[in-house]
């Protein structure tokens, strides 16, 4: 399905440092671009700061505020064009273009709860999901978010924090081991409830989620995330091999049902 992308110059209205080198950045999006019509699960892609780099950078839509028309996104420092959007200031300009993809809205009123199930910065494009769950009150979101050590979790600011779990590897913080050993636990226990599990993180992680999610008979969409060369589609350089055909993660997705991927082809 084509769609419009908006091409422009985003105003920073604010760059901080969250946790380690874990940052967020809030974006103010040109004139006539309603972030209302972001959805979950949707990215947008930065141009890169660095003048020897080709490719844009995607990155997650984390939240968005409609009463002010901004958006943030969640990243952490890795290379020189991660580094160079530490520096930028209020008032500065960014290129990008966006939003990408297609994001995800369910029929919530099927199921009794949805579950978000995050890995490290997996984690990022779960905060918007929440947000968009709870306007639906016949579901509750449930957040269950998994690190190595507490030292590596993202501080994000949850409507329910009741509703959150968190599962170190180390036992540093909440359940002591993997996230998906957590959501194990909980899926044998909600045997008479209707679940919808979406899920963000390294492969393996997900992987491990659809399966059992597949073993329960529990319903769960992914949020790939892979080199992206265009952000359009047009490259072809993220697509990957489904059970429905070759299909493009910046276009057909980054939002999957679990069912359609073939994991050990990614």
């Amino acid at each position: 399905m084509d769609r419009k992308i908006n091409v422009g110059r985003a105003t920073v209205i604010n760059n901080r440092l969250l946790k380690n080198s874990i940052w967020e950045i809030t974006l103010e999006p040109p004139a006539g671009m309603d972030v209302a019509d972001f959805d979950p699960g949707q990215f947008v892609c930065l141009a890169p700061l660095n003048n020897d780099s080709a490719m844009a950078r995607p990155f997650s839509i984390s939240r968005i505020s409609t009463l002010r028309n901004q958006f943030s996104l969640v990243y952490k420092t890795v290379g020189m064009n991660t580094n160079l959007l530490t520096t930028c200031q209020q008032g500065a300009k960014i290129k990008f273009w966006g939003p990408l993809g297609n994001g995800l809205i369910p029929e919530l009123q099927k199921y009794d709860e949805v579950w978000l199930v995050g890995g490290g910065m997996g984690i990022a494009p779960l905060d918007f999901f929440e947000k968009a769950v709870l306007e639906y009150q016949e579901s509750i979101a449930r957040v269950l978010y998994g690190a190595k050590t507490k030292d590596e979790i993202v501080p994000l600011r949850w409507s329910d924090e009741e509703g959150v779990e968190i599962a170190t590897e180390d036992g540093s913080a909440g359940y002591h081991g993997l996230v998906t050993d957590l959501l194990n636990q909980k899926l044998l226990e909600s045997h008479f409830q209707e679940i919808l599990v979406i899920t963000c993180g390294p492969k393996a992680m997900m992987k491990q989620v659809a399966e059992l999610c597949a073993a329960t008979g529990t319903d769960c969409y992914v949020i790939l995330e892979t080199i992206m060369a265009c952000g359009i589609g047009a490259c072809l350089g993220c697509s990957i091999k489904t059970t429905k055909g070759m299909k493009r993660v910046c276009h057909d997705g980054p939002v999957f049902n679990a069912k359609e991927v073939i994991w050990d082809e990614i």
